[in-house]
């Protein structure tokens, strides 16, 4: 019978966190930000996008120094990040489980669309 239980459970527990993500699916299968969620100045404070595109900019950067046959545009280019994505009320992002932003790009935004869609986790101010 403990044997039943178990699985169970775990499937219960499964179905619960299933049904707190919002049911507009993301394609790249983040987790989605909950249905009515906040904007990103609601998260991040009125001078958002400076915050996030300061931190975008930064993490390219780091991501170029460390893998550097992944080159973003803005980085090579030094050009700054809005010449190739907007940040405002229709930029792409999810909430992840820890409360962070996942900030979505399409492949080809801002890097080579071989490198696919490119996704930034933004740290809550």
């Amino acid at each position: 019978m403990k044997r039943f239980f178990a699985p169970l459970a775990a499937l219960l527990a499964l179905a619960l966190m299933l049904s707190a993500c919002s049911a507009a699916a993301i394609q790249t299968g983040e987790p989605a930000a909950p249905a009515g969620s906040a904007t990103l100045e609601e998260l991040c404070g009125e001078d958002y996008q400076t915050y996030i595109i300061e931190t975008i900019t930064m993490q390219m950067g780091n991501r170029m120094d460390k893998t550097p046959d992944v080159v973003y545009f803005p980085i090579r280019e030094k050009a700054p990040l809005t010449d190739y994505v907007s940040i405002d009320e229709t930029t792409d992002f999810t909430v992840d489980e820890e409360g962070h932003i996942v900030i979505l790009f399409p492949a080809g935004a801002v890097t080579d669309e071989a490198n696919g869609e490119q996704s930034f986790r933004i740290p809550r101010p």
